[in-house]
């Protein structure tokens, strides 16, 4: 990544500089790419390790010890942290050090001080590690107060080794001023400019002289000159005995006169400048946006001259080559370099609606890329990610004037997104990629629904081809009741959850329902415990002589969620996990208590439940962006597959209950803000179908889930897509939710302690298995739906009757059909009230009145 600016300095002409405001320190700032400019550093005191640890200790979850002048960090759980002996050390100070390392999650370093001698939360800095097996360099700034009197190190969140060559206290003395923001409207620039100190300073802004108040800041205006719509233009800020501060802004004047290549196709016209150094793009004659520019090369905009005027438009320049292409609504631009340029840059127009960078945002109206309303820590920059926390090829802004979208083939490049645009001060919202052969498909269209723009992406590609399932189905199961059946997940008390000794064993009715489903068997059991399972199987009632108790256990649940209900359907949050949302409510926080109404409505016919469902319903018809429905550890704002799993559910058995289409086209609508999640590329034996749960943290902090598949979360989703199957076509609906059961059997531990469960996370690069360790009856459910057979309890429906029962039930006039197993006694519920014993002849008919 291009570091201290985007762009190399290419001259400018700037006058008429003015002062426009001054404002506090404290005000709140934009997104800053840029690390403030640092001018030297002064070591303090260093560890190394080659006569021991030097004073360092494992306090918890990890073992060290020094081996060849290096300190070994054995980690064997989640938390490992370790702690340095005693030192005295005046703030501020930052940590440098090198790690190589091959586990998962950030590191974190904690202080304690002569005024607060325990660490806390309040006293620590997060880092992004490197899980590459690598030696890399890092310096951690502290936040620190006073005098520093320990360090605590954090080194990730799994096993594994973890080792340090070196650890150093210094002083970094950075640069007293800082270029907070630059932006241009039209010929117009602003920047503001900021002074950490004291002490006013004096400096000269392009040759003009300002002085800054200490501890202040100020934003400048400046009139750019120039004639050409696309431009660059440096900003130098001087200031005597201090290096020179620079940005380069990017000006697209859409008012300027240019030489230009029209192409137009129905009502999108593309107006390409003939030096080739950018794009206007005009949507039903009005402007909506530019592909400008169309490459940066070295830090510059290459000179191009214009080589073919065919269908395609064609540049070339020295060692790089430029193609563009316009048809129906799609741009097409294939940059060819000898060496790593960016291009094309998208720049969308227009007060954003909706924007999405599939794998890392899903941003709501007027919302900002890599804010830290879902991450706090520095991870929450994401502008130019890691490639491999990109799901799919999308990057997308909806917009009052636009709806414009980029994808590629090649997963390799870079992609660089940022709305509003923070990196190079031009107007809109921007799109790139980065590389040396970038092939690129621009979409341009009216503004329309997100979840067009991400279908689009989709079946320009088409979703991949299933994975090879890791074993047969037969052995499938084996492996799965394998772990439901014995340790660690099993004991006298019950199953856990997860397998972990911490995790409380119960009865649980969803791990019975599985076993018996697998073996025709029920478990023995005093008691039943409703749960178990991240999706719900409650047949075990109804085999065991407990109809009547699961009626009355889900009539209590019910009873419960309407009291908590508003007059206006929605569900509302007031825990500590709404702080930074815009309201106390959101779209799968609704849909959660919405789905467990309907369900309820469609066993037992309570039209108090459908009623208060349907409400439901029709209040989240307001939203757009699938979030918060993991409140129990993530932001009630975060972007969530699990809220448009709970989504895709509800609306489907809505219209089920109703008939009502619209919700057909709700449910369709939250199955494709589900695609973003799911992972239709691979670069990695066990990737492809993987699901990131959320686009953000646990606790703001850590961990980040971003890049780090869940599952669990993705299975649920798949399991509401099933139910959508046999109503829409849009997608392959069925192959979607097969490839993220196969990429979860992959998951699934083949041998071992844990043979059978699924790792609650999947670290991608280094293809480990994390904890928790979950039991297999999701997956159970959701192959055997997927096989077209039953998992839980069957609700047939029919001329004003209703039954529930534990095998495929239809209603034929006055009488039940029951395809159960001979001599196998399990009941039915008749009409949600009457409770009807039955011994199987294998296949039953039983009358309802």
């Amino acid at each position: 990544m291009m570091r201290n600016q985007l762009w190399k300095r290419c001259g400018g002409v700037f006058a008429a500089l003015s002062v426009v405001v001054c404002v506090a320190l404290a005000a709140a700032q934009d997104i800053n790419p840029y690390p403030r400019q640092l001018l030297r550093t002064e070591s303090l005191h260093q560890w190394d390790f080659k006569a021991g640890t030097a004073g360092w200790t494992a306090l918890h979850h990890c073992a060290v010890g020094a081996v060849d002048g290096v300190l070994k960090i054995q980690s064997s759980g989640n938390d490992p942290y370790l702690i340095s002996g005693p030192i005295c050390i005046e703030a501020p100070l930052a940590v440098r050090l090198r790690v190589k390392c091959a586990t998962e999650g950030s590191g974190e370093f904690f202080w304690t001080t002569t005024e607060s001698p325990q660490t806390t939360p309040d006293l620590s800095q997060r880092f992004k590690l490197v899980h590459d097996g690598q030696w890399h360099d890092y310096t951690v700034r502290l936040d620190a107060r006073g005098t520093v009197t320990r360090l605590r190190f954090d080194p990730g969140v799994v096993p594994g080794v973890v080792e340090v060559e070196k650890i150093e206290l210094v002083r970094e003395v950075l640069h007293p001023l800082e270029i907070m923001a630059v932006r241009a409207a039209g010929r117009q620039v602003s920047l503001s400019l900021t002074n950490h100190t004291d002490k006013a300073i004096a400096c000269a802004v392009d040759g003009r002289q300002v002085t800054l108040g200490g501890n202040s800041a100020q934003t400048l205006t400046i009139s750019a000159g120039g004639k050409a719509p696309f431009e660059t233009r440096d900003i130098a800020v001087l200031a005597e005995g201090l290096p020179a501060l620079r940005r380069t802004v990017f000006i697209a004047d859409a008012e300027a006169a240019g030489d230009w290549i029209e192409r137009k196709s129905g009502n999108v016209a593309l107006k390409v400048a003939r030096d080739g150094s950018g794009a206007r793009v005009e949507v039903g004659g009005k402007l909506v946006g530019f592909v400008a520019p169309l490459v940066w090369r070295d830090d510059v905009a290459p000179k191009l001259k214009l080589a073919g005027q065919g269908g395609t438009l064609k540049f070339a320049g020295d060692g790089v080559s430029v193609a563009v292409g316009l048809r129906g609504d799609e741009i097409s631009v294939v940059v060819q370099s000898d060496g790593l340029c960016e291009g094309p840059v998208l720049r969308a127009m227009g007060a954003l609606e909706q924007g999405v960078f599939a794998g890392l945002e899903y941003l709501g109206k007027g919302e900002r890329s890599s804010s830290k309303l879902d991450i706090e820590t520095e991870e929450h920059i994401r502008f130019a990610p890691d490639p491999l926390k990109v799901t799919m090829p999308l990057m997308a802004f909806v917009t009052d004037r636009v709806s414009a979208a980029m994808t590629w083939r090649d997963m390799s490049l870079q992609p660089v997104f940022a709305t509003p645009n923070f990196l190079d001060g031009a107007e809109g919202h921007r799109a790139a990629l980065r590389g040396k052969k970038i092939e690129a498909t621009i979409l341009v269209r009216k503004p329309a629904p997100m979840e067009d723009v991400i279908l689009w992406a989709v079946k320009k590609r088409g979703l991949p081809a299933l994975p090879k399932a890791p074993r047969s189905r037969e052995a499938q199961m084996a492996l799965s009741l394998k772990a439901l059946t014995g340790p660690p997940l099993r004991t006298d008390a019950g199953w856990g959850h997860c397998a972990e000794p911490h995790w409380q064993r119960h009865p649980f009715a969803d791990c019975a329902s599985t076993i018996w489903r697998l073996t025709g068997e029920a478990p023995r059991l005093p008691k039943l415990v409703m749960n178990g399972s991240h999706i719900r199987n409650e047949a075990i009632y109804f085999v065991t002589g407990r109809a009547k108790e699961w009626l009355t256990l889900k009539t209590s649940q019910i009873r419960g969620i309407l009291a908590a209900q508003k007059a206006d359907g929605s569900f509302r949050y007031t825990g500590k996990y709404q702080r930074g949302h815009f309201e106390d409510t959101a779209s799968g926080y609704c849909a959660a208590s919405a789905v467990l109404l309907l369900e309820h409505a469609r066993a037992t016919g309570d039209k108090a439940a459908l009623e208060a469902g349907v409400k439901t319903l029709e209040f989240t018809k307001r939203f757009r962006t699938p979030r918060g429905a993991q409140t129990w550890e993530c932001a009630l704002h975060t972007p969530d597959i699990l809220g448009s799993a709970h989504l895709v559910h509800a609306y489907v058995r809505g219209y089920e209950l109703t008939g009502n289409r619209e919700y057909l086209d709700q449910a369709r609508r939250w199955a494709i803000t589900g695609l973003p999640f799911v992972y239709q590329w691979s670069c990695q034996p066990v990737m492809i179908y993987a699901t990131t749960p959320v686009l953000g943290a646990t606790n703001w902090r850590a961990p980040n889930w971003i890049g780090l598949p869940v599952q669990w979360c993705g299975y649920d989703y798949a399991y509401a897509l099933t139910m959508l199957v046999p109503y829409d076509k849009t997608l392959n609906w069925r192959q979607l939710a097969e490839g993220i059961l196969i990429a979860a059997e992959q998951m699934q531990y083949p041998d071992g302690e844990f043979a059978g469960c699924v790792p609650d996370s999947f670290s991608l690069a280094e293809q480990r298995r994390n904890p928790w360790n979950i039991n297999p009856c999701a997956i159970v459910s959701l192959r055997l739906v997927l096989e077209g057979k039953l998992d839980a309890l069957s609700v047939a429906v029919a001329d004003g009757r209703r039954v529930v029962a534990p095998f495929p039930v239809t209603i034929r006039g006055s009488k039940a059909h029951i395809r159960a197993k001979e001599g196998i006694a399990y009941q039915m519920l008749v009409d949600g009230q009457r409770v009807v014993d039955v011994r199987s002849q294998g296949e039953d008919i039983v009358s309802l009145d």
